[in-house]
């Protein structure tokens, strides 16, 4: 017998339509997950025991560091738990997932059982969702592979929660820096931090004290004051350049550096540098090790949340 933690986090996958909204007042909605599973897979009902827990239902566009702070905590339970679980499985919507799962692999780096995140691109009444399929492929996952870590079952693959990539506009696909199909058949992986810190104890503030900023042509930048910003993210273009000859980035970093804030940049790859890039040392600007924006965005939520 397998024991699988579930939680109910909303989402999409958890919805129903109702007055032409995609909406989660249907309550029976928020647990169909488990029913249409039961149903398409019988054979598997007396090989599996699914402990179901909701610490939260919300639509994931209205994540909140109040809300991460709550599945990780509820995580930690589950896995203090005197009852063994093979893995926990985390309903989610599709927009934030990978916040949610970049938050539990730098809280949970030393985890022993698989954590995945599933989602759902359509509510499951609608023949053209892929809610079923991610949560069975995730269920298979637990029960047949001997792996650790924070996972996103999806479309098919199963992708490291540490390596999402944003969204493609007007895309409901998921990517992941080096993305593989299988991970089974990787040796789990100790994440690159930008630096070496302790998450036991940090908890996200509800609001992020990080600016994060995407480089695009004639861009302007806003005032710093010092108060609610503690920190810059600055995502660069695609070779890891910026414009440097901007008279409004360079007033921005000497803004930044009369109040103390530290502008970090995330998409610099090692490769040749171009003559912009020299100048980032100059400009004050932190360059941050190859990991994705998304997971660079929460390691600096958490770091200055403490």
């Amino acid at each position: 017998m397998y024991n699988i933690a579930v939680i109910i986090t909303g989402g999409t996958i958890a919805s129903d339509k109702q007055d032409n909204y995609i909406s989660l007042n249907n309550t029976k909605s928020r647990y169909k997950i488990l029913e249409l599973f039961s149903q398409k897979y019988p054979e598997r009902n007396s090989e599996i025991r699914f402990d179901i827990s909701s610490p939260y239902t919300i639509l994931s566009e209205n994540l909140s560091g109040n809300h991460i702070n709550t599945l990780i905590k509820n995580v930690k339970e589950i896995l203090s738990n005197e009852k063994k679980y093979d893995g926990v499985i985390i309903t989610h919507g599709t927009d934030t997932l990978q916040y949610s799962a970049a938050a539990l692999a730098i809280c949970l780096s030393d985890i022993k059982i698989p954590v995945m995140l599933v989602s759902s691109n359509y509510i499951l009444d609608d023949n053209r969702a892929n809610g079923l399929m991610n949560f069975a492929q995730a269920v298979e996952y637990i029960t047949a592979c001997d792996m650790s870590g924070i996972y996103v079952s999806y479309d098919g693959s199963i992708l490291d929660g540490f390596t999402l990539l944003p969204h493609i506009p007007y895309s409901d696909k998921i990517y992941a820096l080096g993305q593989s199909d299988d991970l089974s058949k990787e040796k789990p992986k100790k994440y690159l931090m930008p630096e070496d810190l302790s998450f036991d104890d940090i908890t996200l503030t509800n609001t992020s004290p990080i600016l994060y900023l995407r480089a695009v042509p004639g861009q302007i930048f806003p005032k710093l004051d010092g108060t609610d910003i503690k920190a810059v993210l600055l995502e660069t273009y695609h070779s890891g350049t910026l414009g440097t000859d901007s008279r409004e980035l360079r007033e921005f970093c000497e803004n930044a550096c009369l109040y103390k804030i530290p502008i970090y940049v995330v998409g610099v790859k090692e490769r040749t540098q171009y003559e912009s890039t020299s100048l980032y040392t100059s400009l004050n600007l932190k360059v941050m090790p190859k990991i994705s924006p998304i997971a660079a965005y929460m390691f600096l939520w958490f770091k200055y949340s403490n």
